[in-house]
């Protein structure tokens, strides 16, 4: 029985070539939806890591630009926690920086180096550069001048990258002045020598931010205590564990301290970006709604077309049921083939995205993911399996659904009505 069905739902697809169009819809649906989720959710995994670069896994504060004091006695503490392996202090404010007659508003983060170098990818971002950690607590000059750790784009005086366009930068051994409140009533000025650079792939943060060593910051700042600090980060050797080690820490150090996971930090962050994601899946669904809608209008075109021959089936002893199937196996199938298309070319892009965007750049100058602008050296991709099948079902469903308007008209043919005139 089920043999004729496929035969007639077969027959009335072949050779035409409006069929081939609702093919096509579907599978360019499909391929948009997979290729945007998969780029966007690359997007998201490189944001993250490169938050959390930046970062550590918590961070734990007090209030105010060094309200942590004693913080010996806090990191001695939170050691004692299992998975806790490293501890790095930092102060962190707000200054004005002159250089090369320029004056800009940034922050500045003063370090231990090698601690910093524990909990966070500082290392990384000053390798690429020819520096080490221990660069930043080299003294320079009669006056022992500080160190200082300035971000590419914070640095940049021209266009290029700064491994290949060196003179675009301010060079190693330029002097630079930090001027941030001492008190409330007081101003601190102090110069610094240029004697690296970094570069986090965040592009806020190479622009904002500048290392100088910790104990410079606390001089800076004014802290009348040595042991004060804006707040200690902390690593775990399994960050699947920071929920419970931060709840552990805040009832331990009580709640005058603020104790934060990574993500809690850039919580209105990374929720806007989710939120991003779920609209921009919302709005692509439409384009597989579209394309469900051509079935429904092809199929119903069928049926019209095709009333004697459902008549003259119903007459032969086609049941209700039969008929119904037909119709419904013309929307399986019409779904089926464009989804299966449209996950192979998918899938292609995704894998072969970043040659293809070479590829329109050599022939056209054109780039649809300007390096400058999205800071990526290459188009973030990540598969999910679970998406594409739940697209690929989504796609395939909606094609049956829609196909049932046409297939119940065409059950509900009369054949006396159908055959009268013919």
């Amino acid at each position: 029985m089920l043999m004729y069905k496929l035969f007639i739902s077969l027959r009335y697809l072949r050779n035409r070539k409006i069929s081939f169009f609702a093919v096509a819809g579907v599978a360019v649906g499909v391929m948009t939806l997979i290729v945007v989720l998969s780029v966007m959710n690359g997007f998201d995994r490189e944001l993250r890591n490169r938050i959390r670069g930046t970062l550590a896994h918590i961070i734990v504060s007090k209030g105010g630009m060094y309200g942590l004091e004693n913080y010996k006695q806090v990191v001695e503490k939170i050691k004692a926690f299992d998975h806790v392996i490293a501890c790095a202090p930092y102060i962190e404010g707000p200054a004005l920086i002159k250089l090369r007659g320029r004056k800009e508003f940034v922050y500045f983060k003063g370090i231990d180096p090698n601690a910093e170098a524990c909990v966070s990818d500082f290392e990384s971002y000053i390798a690429p550069f020819g520096n080490q950690p221990g660069d930043l607590l080299k003294t320079h000059g009669e006056k022992n001048t500080a160190s200082a750790f300035g971000g590419t784009e914070l640095l940049r005086t021209g266009s290029g990258e700064p491994e290949k366009f060196p003179q675009s930068f301010i060079q190693n051994g330029e002097q630079i002045v930090l001027v941030t409140l001492k008190e409330w009533d007081k101003i601190s000025v102090k110069p610094f020598i240029i004697t690296g650079k970094f570069k986090s792939g965040m592009y806020d943060f190479d622009k904002n931010y500048i290392y100088i060593p910790l104990a410079t910051a606390q001089e800076l700042v004014g802290s009348k205590e040595e042991n004060a600090v804006t707040g200690i980060s902390v690593k775990l050797d399994n960050y699947r564990y920071a929920n419970e080690i931060r709840d552990k820490l805040q009832m331990v150090l009580g709640f005058e301290y603020y104790v934060q996971t990574w993500e809690d930090a850039r919580k209105t962050f990374l929720t806007a970006v989710m939120m991003e994601r779920r609209v921009m899946a919302f709005i692509l669904f439409f384009i597989v709604v579209v394309a469900g809608f051509n079935i429904l209008a092809i199929l119903t075109m069928i049926v019209l077309e095709k009333s004697k021959d459902i008549g003259i089936l119903k007459a032969l002893g086609a049941t209700t049921q039969g008929i119904m199937s037909i119709f419904l196996l013309n929307g399986l199938l019409i779904s089926s083939i464009g989804t299966s298309i449209g996950v192979a070319i998918g899938l292609f892009v995704i894998f072969r995205i970043n040659w293809l965007e070479k590829f329109l750049y050599t022939i056209s100058g054109w780039r649809p993911f300007p390096p400058e602008v999205y800071y990526f050296n290459q188009i973030p991709t990540e598969v999910n399996a679970l998406s594409i099948v739940l697209i690929a079902g989504i796609a395939i469903l909606s094609g049956v659904i829609f196909s049932i308007y046409p297939a119940l008209r065409a059950a509900r043919l009369d054949p006396v009505e159908t055959l009268r005139y013919e």
